[in-house]
């Protein structure tokens, strides 16, 4: 097992290593970045971890990832390119770098060049980082590796920021053999393949988890708008790749018509960790204490159309009714997935289909969200409305108000089997009161007569799985949300949201403006002394 932390990988010093001839590396100061933003500080502490031996950059570009790589002067670093791009001769003149501009392929086929294989396959570890990130010979090269037995390991750049990237090589390799280091790499995502059992670095452990998804053609149903038939099968399965290739356990419902296709994506090697649920999308039905109601989902989007005619609200044409109900099934999923539970799973997670449409950065931090095991039912608040808004029903409903998001959240076994069904109940409640609107407007007055069942964490829907454990993405937006809640006096919540945001703050996963810290600062002091003054 490799160690690996961002403790280790600080002690890596540059403090002598870029003075040469007086002089400062251009880029040191990006070299002195942020594990999780630079991977350069990884690539030195991976070379310190061997002596003597030869190690491959492939791809020198600037010459910035080869100098990271001969951090360990004992080392030898023969790094590749086709053309030579490097102007610093700081760099040039490294002596245990050794600049080779050729092709180190072999016409169109990919294959190696005799003349480096020997070279390439007696390496320690090989970092790969080629032009122009499609994946594909990424993945060919990969083969390579393995058909000729390589021992060492595979570093990769940029892995989860270009779609070919993800789709042409990442997911397309055994994931029990890779390991997602970006989080001491790259922003745009550092991965590690290992081709010896003796190179092994520590996973998070998710294990216990279900995640569950679904897909069902609405373009087949007899509301389909303008809207939803734009974004025919073609669109979703377009999206879907990053969450049919997920390595864990994975319930998919799906109608007849689209089994295949789904199983034709997800990868074999997770044949075991897969479920298909196949139903009837008008057949399907809620069900309480156990039992099936009669209603079907027919039923309820006739309702559902009947009472927009009598309350009528600003929505776009992509949520009609079948839509709505679409949103609705997940509840009645996630309940079904619980009662049966046929992994064993302690906790469970709704993830839309296509997830990847809400942006890479979600990909990037869902191992993470998933390792912390959070048990009560968690989504990501994007929106505040009090409860005072919330129980003016009318005007509630009329402009499609949406505070949390339904694209992803978790909990466990009880916390999320509770509030799916209370969920399905304030559906039903609304339905005969008039309205069907959105099911992200039920999460509110569940919510507040439910509070002690959520935890929370803050962001915009491309947040809903990156702000799970820390806010990455958007500090300001959350703060601007702040003014809600305090506003109508929730200081609680108002409080509850500026700690989540001062621990990012404080452990640098997020930068903030000077002026949104005296905001934030504010709000928290205002809390603070007018809950005491409260008590």
């Amino acid at each position: 097992m490799i160690e690996l932390t961002e403790e280790l990988i600080n002690k890596i010093n540059y403090d002598e290593f870029f003075i040469e001839n007086n002089k400062i590396i251009d880029k040191a100061l990006d070299f002195y970045g942020k594990p999780g933003k630079e991977h350069y500080r990884l690539l030195s502490y991976l070379s310190s971890l061997y002596d003597n031996c030869n190690i491959i950059d492939i791809g020198t570009h600037e010459g910035y990832s080869a100098l990271a790589l001969s951090y360990n002067s004992t080392n030898t670093v023969y790094t590749f390119d086709i053309e030579k791009f490097i102007i610093d001769e700081n760099i040039i003149n490294k002596n245990n770098i050794n600049f080779i501009i050729e092709n180190i392929f072999n016409g169109d086929d990919n294959i190696i060049h005799d003349k480096w294989k020997e070279l390439i396959l007696n390496s320690k570890f090989i970092f790969l980082d080629m032009e122009p990130h499609m994946g594909i010979m990424e993945y060919n090269f990969y083969l390579f590796l393995l058909k000729n037995n390589y021992s060492g390991f595979l570093i990769c750049d940029d892995i989860w920021y270009f779609k070919e990237m993800r789709d042409n090589f990442w997911y397309k390799l055994n994931q029990d053999y890779c390991y997602d280091l970006t989080e001491f790499g790259h922003w745009s995502g550092t991965g590690i393949i290992t081709f010896n059992e003796n190179y092994k670095f520590q996973k998070k452990d998710v294990s216990n988890w279900t995640l569950v998804t679904a897909y069902f053609d609405l373009t087949k149903m007899p509301d389909a708008s303008e809207s939803i038939k734009q974004r025919d099968s073609d669109y979703y399965f377009k999206n879907s790749v990053s969450t049919l290739f997920l390595p864990y356990n994975l319930i998919v419902f799906c109608d007849k018509e689209n089994l295949k296709k789904i199983q034709d994506l997800r990868p074999y090697y997770l044949k075991n960790k897969t479920y298909y649920y196949v139903c009837d999308f008008n057949e399907l039905s809620f069900k309480k204490n156990g039992k099936k109601l009669k209603e079907k989902f027919s039923d309820y989007r006739e309702k559902i159309i009947e009472n927009r005619k009598k309350n009528p609200y600003e929505f776009d044409d992509r949520n009609t009714a079948s839509y709505y109900l679409f949103c609705m099934s997940r509840y009645l999923m996630m309940k079904e997935v619980i009662d049966v539970n046929m992994f064993n799973s302690t906790h469970f997670c709704w993830i839309n289909f296509c997830i990847e449409k809400m942006g890479y950065r979600n990909l990037v931090h869902l191992n993470e969200a998933l390792s912390i095991n959070r048990d009560k039912f968690s989504t990501c608040y994007i929106n505040f409305f009090p409860e005072e808004v919330i129980h003016n029903t009318a005007n509630y409903f009329k402009f499609g108000r949406c505070s949390m998001c339904s694209g992803f959240f978790t909990g466990n076994h009880i916390y999320m089997y509770k509030v799916c069904d209370l969920i399905e109940n304030k559906f039903l409640e609304y339905l005969e009161k008039g309205y069907g609107h959105a099911d992200e407007q039920l999460y509110s007055p569940v919510y507040f007569e439910n509070k002690y069942l959520f935890e929370h964490y803050y962001g915009d829907y491309e947040d809903m799985i990156t702000n799970y454990v820390y806010i990455y993405n958007n500090p300001d937006f959350i703060i601007e949300y702040l003014r809600t809640s305090f506003y109508y006096k929730y200081y609680n919540e108002t409080l509850n949201a500026c700690k989540f945001i001062y621990r990012s703050y404080n452990l640098k996963k997020c930068e903030i403006s000077y002026n949104y810290l005296c905001i934030l600062e504010y709000f928290e002091n205002s809390c603070v002394n007018l809950m005491s003054y409260c008590k």
